[in-house]
């Protein structure tokens, strides 16, 4: 008998950046993960829909703002997020002004890349902002969650850069 396949929801994720800021979603307090933590901006893909596509109708949907030049930065494979598998796509891009027009019930804000450490980030936010803002080619990574949405290991997948392997947890 042969093993099921693994299968995987596709989602994107964008961090759109003014000058020395990066625009951050804020999951609800009340919400079934990442409560109350701030967030690139992202969903699923549509059926049909390509994961550009998906990322720039995402960020219009949630900002109400349109990023024409969202550049694919990395693919993450995670496992076991409130038990379900998904590959993110991230993305970077930025914008001449921060003038936003959030969805209905969207918490937004723009925030100094010096000082996101003192932010409830999304966990993996710390680890895969720097290197989508400075990736030179397409990075890999895989993540691994606890069945919930507290992240049990990350690990980037790119050889040679010395930066290979980070324990989240």
């Amino acid at each position: 008998m042969s093993k099921p396949r693994h299968t995987a929801r596709l989602v994107t994720v964008s961090f759109v950046r003014h000058e020395d800021a990066v625009l951050l979603l804020r999951h609800p307090t009340d919400g079934d993960r990442f409560a109350g933590q701030w967030n690139g901006i992202g969903g699923h893909v549509e059926a049909g829909e390509d994961v550009r596509a998906a990322a720039r109708r995402e960020v219009r949907e949630e900002a109400g703002i349109d990023v024409p030049d969202l550049t694919l930065r990395g693919v993450v494979h995670e496992s076991g997020l409130l038990g379900a598998a998904h590959v993110v796509f991230v993305f970077t891009g930025s914008v001449a002004r921060r003038e936003v027009a959030p969805e209905s019930g969207v918490t937004l804000g723009w925030h100094p890349l010096d000082r996101l450490d003192a932010l409830p980030l999304v966990h993996d936010v710390a680890l895969l902002l720097p290197r989508a803002l400075t990736a030179r080619e397409v990075f890999f990574a895989t993540e691994s969650f606890d069945g919930g949405d507290r992240c049990t290991s990350f690990r980037f997948d790119e050889p040679g850069d010395g930066r290979e392997a980070a324990r989240v947890g």
